[in-house]
């Protein structure tokens, strides 16, 4: 009975072949989540975090009592960016358009690409703020010593709940790798 006697040749091809075979199947599984997470953003709603909302026809705002509006900007670590609102508190009652500009410095010496990401405190506030325009809704490019003055404009839906009565509007900045 012959004993087939592998070679390190052999054995390196064959090894090359596995690894070349994953790598293509890991290439493939990558760019097949893509369609996957947009059905999962478009059916979840998830998408909408950096799309402008929808706000009907309002009359003038309501009776209700003014929402104190809390406004910041955090920086990723390492980012060359300088965010603040212009205005940190103010009063809004419900139904009433606000409009707070946000001023962003790159301090460094070279082009910078980022995206602001904003949150909500309480949470349950988010889905009371309707946000028109935002500086979230696209990247932002800054040339080095470049500042810009971005606008936020929203709306808190009249709907919001009687227990909510203060709303922090925060944003975190993050670094777009690659695209600098």
């Amino acid at each position: 009975m012959a004993t087939h006697q592998a070679t390190p040749a052999r054995d390196n091809r064959t090894l090359l072949l596995k690894l070349s075979l994953l790598a293509c199947v890991m290439f493939v599984f990558a760019w097949g989540l893509i369609p996957v997470y947009d059905a999962l953003c478009r059916v979840t709603g998830l998408g909408k975090l950096l799309q402008p909302d929808v706000v009907s026809a309002t009359p003038a705002a309501t009776l209700a009592a003014p929402i104190v509006l809390t406004f910041d900007a955090t920086v990723q670590p390492g980012l060359p960016w300088q965010v603040r609102p212009l205005v940190s508190t103010l009063k809004a009652r419900p139904g009433e358009f606000v409009r707070v500009d946000y001023e962003i410095t790159n301090a460094s010496n070279r082009r910078v690409i980022g995206q602001a990401i904003p949150r909500y405190l309480p949470a349950a506030a988010a889905e009371y703020v309707k946000k028109l325009d935002c500086f979230c809704f696209a990247q932002q490019v800054f040339e080095p010593g470049q500042t810009k003055r971005f606008p936020v404009v929203f709306v808190v839906d009249k709907s919001v709940p009687a227990g909510i009565d203060s709303i922090t509007l925060a944003y975190t900045i993050f670094d777009v790798p690659g695209r600098s």
